[in-house]
């Protein structure tokens, strides 16, 4: 028995590999996909939204900080989410590049607020269109493959 393994050394070296190989893309795929948290915002979802104080439409607020690739924080701290597209959250592929991408278009410049069907969401973030000067910022994030068109 002994010789006939040291006969086939290579063969079984081979079928070992191809097992610890095979194990270890079955155990990767296998792999529950990351927890999703909502996006980060200034304010809790309590159920109620009265701290937030209402926005006018087509306001103009300067952008502070980039949450992700479509939510923002204005000044005062309040966050708004982009309507009109998807992209990716943390922890999935396009999250960095679609984050930087709205750094670069809005990150500490004035833009302008366009209100949706609605004003709120269950986080308390503005729901709004998002424009810089003529730019519809949405578009820009789906041309460039960034983000999903969503309606």
């Amino acid at each position: 028995m002994k010789e006939i393994f040291e006969r086939n050394r290579l063969f079984w070296a081979i079928v070992i590999g191809a097992v610890i190989i095979g194990g270890a893309v079955y155990l990767k795929g296998s792999k529950e996909k990351p927890v999703i948290e909502p996006s980060l915002s200034s304010t809790p979802a309590s159920g109620t939204c009265a701290a937030v104080p209402d926005l006018s439409d087509q306001s103009l607020k300067l952008a502070t900080k980039v949450i992700d690739g479509d939510t923002f924080l204005i000044e005062g701290g309040y966050s708004v989410r982009v309507l009109g597209i998807d992209a990716d959250e943390r922890g999935y592929p396009c999250y960095d590049v679609a984050k930087t991408s709205l750094e670069e278009l809005i990150l500490n410049k004035e833009v302008r607020l366009e209100r949706g069907p609605e004003d709120k969401d269950q986080w308390c973030r503005y729901l709004r269109y998002i424009f810089l000067g003529d730019e519809n910022i949405s578009l820009e994030l789906v041309k460039e493959g960034l983000a999903l068109a969503r309606f």
